[in-house]
């Protein structure tokens, strides 16, 4: 026979019971963990969320004052007396040289407007005798026309040329807004070279050298259709490319990665000035370029490689030394 339940009703209404309890305190205690669970999920997206957007911000806030550093660096390059001061402590025999000039009236300031209306400024040397052979020294990053006063000792002094030695813009007397790393310096340089062929005669033999920045310059003009009086020009310590440059000063100076900081730089640059650092290379200039180049550069050059005279002199095809 079956066996009969020996549990009263009563126990089985508090066994019934207990179990609702328990089913009941259970869903109590599920609440109780999932609450804690999505707190911190939340925490944590909204922790990575601002960590992100901090990032970005301090990204680009870098990128911002590396455009400013090195576009509107702060130097002594508007200081002309400190510039004097610095090259006759340097080359001592410059003092006795631009004094004579000036007692001679030789060392002529002379002011253009560019076709933006921006003030430019040159210094202007004539040579000892008449002569068509003339030199436009272009000075490098944060320097000014003073500070190429040996250069032009030595084509003028030693040599007998009639010497130009210009302010680029944000530089020395010159007005401008920021350095254009020798990329738009182009213009203002041609303008320099038809004053200064009109100024000596009118049928000059001219070559343009330039430093550092300046050889950059030289080297973007020397890609261009030639005017009838450019016979040369000289690469002194110069770059391959504005973006070349920075990003070796970036690992040099500072140890930061190139990417993203200078490429947000770049097109910071391309908003603010209409150029960015990526366009800024000579390398098809140098490829076109027709005229005799002379290539120098120091073996222990630590601002600009040494590395970067190699790869220059093998983009230029001909008529070339180094």
């Amino acid at each position: 026979m079956p066996r009969k339940s020996t549990d009263t009703p009563k126990k089985q209404k508090v066994v019934q019971s207990d179990q609702k309890r328990k089913k009941k305190n259970d869903k109590k205690s599920k609440g109780k963990t999932t609450v804690p669970r999505l707190r911190v999920s939340r925490f944590l997206v909204m922790f990575c969320l601002k960590t992100l957007l901090l990032i970005i911000f301090v990204t680009i806030l870098t990128s911002y004052l590396l455009m400013r550093y090195a576009l509107t660096p702060v130097s002594e390059t508007r200081d002309i007396q400190g510039s004097y001061n610095e090259m006759f402590s340097e080359f001592p025999y410059l003092r006795h040289w631009t004094d004579s000039l000036n007692s001679h009236r030789a060392l002529i300031d002379t002011t253009i407007y560019a076709t933006d209306s921006t003030r430019l400024h040159a210094l202007m040397i004539r040579a000892p005798k008449g002569t068509p052979n003339t030199a436009i020294l272009i000075h490098g990053y944060t320097q000014n026309a003073v500070r190429m006063l040996h250069l032009a000792y030595m084509y003028n002094h030693d040599l007998r040329f009639n010497v130009l030695l210009p302010d680029l813009r944000h530089s020395g007397i010159s007005e401008g807004d920021h350095v254009q790393m020798g990329w738009n310096d182009q213009d203002d340089v041609r303008l320099w070279m038809d004053i200064a062929n009109r100024r000596f005669g009118g049928h000059t033999r001219m070559v343009v050298h330039g430093v550092g920045m300046g050889a950059f310059t030289a080297m973007c003009l020397s890609g261009d259709k030639q005017p009838s009086y450019m016979k040369a020009y000289v690469e002194d310590g110069g770059y391959t490319s504005v973006h070349n440059i920075l990003k070796y000063r970036m690992r040099r100076q500072f140890a930061l990665p190139s990417y993203p900081l200078l490429n947000i730089a770049s097109q910071m640059c391309q908003w603010q000035y209409k150029w960015d650092f990526e366009e800024a290379c000579c390398k098809e200039s140098l490829e076109r370029s027709t005229m005799p180049m002379l290539f120098i550069h120091g073996g222990g050059d630590t601002y600009v490689p040494t590395d970067m005279v190699y790869e220059l002199y093998q983009q230029k095809p001909r008529d070339k030394y180094i």
